[in-house]
């Protein structure tokens, strides 16, 4: 059996302890349903086994201090505010370091990045983290080869992943490695998953300026595009939407997301179509019809442009 060690702290995110729990928890059920024994033990690690707060509130307690915690196969580092506090603590980051030497693999999800950077463990080596919070790892952390794009990154015994429910890609990925496939697609099933869920953080992260820029107007014309995608929009409609004229409305969407009006709307094309290209009973006819885009003519030459295959290939890749 396989021993994973999951460390919590203060102001943990939740989602990357919950992530991984539930997908190692899932793949023993898969097992036991398949009448084979548990693969994976799951411990619970903290300073100590004193209550503490993740960031949402949830009320914690580690089943295991530093000083107490079995051998482990396997370390989780969830991320969260607390990491970069956590970081700073040498008792911690001494254990971190002793533990990776007879660890068989050290995993980082999001922000825990910043404690595996911190470590100097992967100096030299890529970590991935959560996009926003790239260039300040960069920074902060040069020896280490920082990627903001990939879901996730392996190196090694050290893999990482990007923001919060890559951590989920993460986990299965390693599934997959220990049970095979048909067991990682069935943890991927349950919990409502891809097994390999496609592209990187870039097409995330790209339709998320909208929403993280504050502006509401341009967090309406968003919605408002991916309700109406199924029409032949043009920027003057969507300069209407912000009550803008279209000369305006072209500066100020590239002044603000450095990108084109009509490449945006490329974008959310695309990324629906992607979606649905992982959905049973669409056929690429009807994929264009709702993204509305012409004919699979056009779809196919799209996807060549974007991601170097066609909508076909794309499927088998996936799926």
């Amino acid at each position: 059996m396989v021993t994973v060690g999951i460390i919590i702290y203060p102001d943990i995110q939740a989602i990357d302890l919950a992530g991984a729990l539930d997908c190692f928890g899932q793949a023993n059920q898969e097992l036991l349903a398949a009448g084979q024994q548990p693969y994976y033990r799951q411990c619970i690690v903290g300073l100590n086994t004193a209550p503490l707060c993740a960031e949402n509130g949830l009320q914690l307690t580690a089943q295991y201090s530093l000083d107490s915690c079995p051998k482990l196969d396997y370390l989780v580092i969830p991320g969260g505010a607390g990491a970069r506090k956590l970081a700073a603590n040498q008792d911690f980051m001494h254990w971190l370091c002793q533990r990776s030497i007879d660890t068989d693999k050290v995993l980082s999800i999001c922000t825990g990045a910043y404690l595996l950077a911190h470590s100097g463990l992967v100096n030299g080596l890529p970590l991935a983290t959560h996009w926003r919070f790239a260039a300040d790892l960069q920074t902060r952390y040069p020896k280490v080869q920082v990627n903001a794009t990939e879901l996730y990154v392996k190196s090694g015994k050290f893999y990482s992943s990007g923001g919060m429910t890559a951590g989920i890609d993460l986990c299965l990925a390693v599934i997959e490695q220990d049970l095979g496939v048909a067991i990682a697609q069935a943890v991927a099933r349950e919990l409502v998953m891809y097994l390999r869920r496609s592209g990187d953080q870039s097409q995330y992260a790209s339709p998320l300026k909208i929403q993280h820029s504050g502006e509401q107007r341009f967090i309406q014309l968003q919605q408002w595009l991916l309700a109406n995608l199924t029409k032949p929009l043009t920027v003057a409609d969507m300069a209407e939407q912000v009550a803008l004229s279209e000369r305006q409305f072209r500066r100020v969407f590239r002044e603000r997301f450095a990108m084109a009006p009509v490449q945006y709307l490329q974008q959310l094309r695309l990324d629906k179509a992607r979606s649905l290209l992982l959905c049973d009973g669409y056929s690429l006819q009807r994929i264009c019809t709702e993204v509305g885009i012409k004919d699979p003519r056009s779809l196919i030459r799209l996807f060549n442009i974007a991601f170097g295959c066609t909508p076909g290939e794309y499927r088998q890749r996936f799926c």
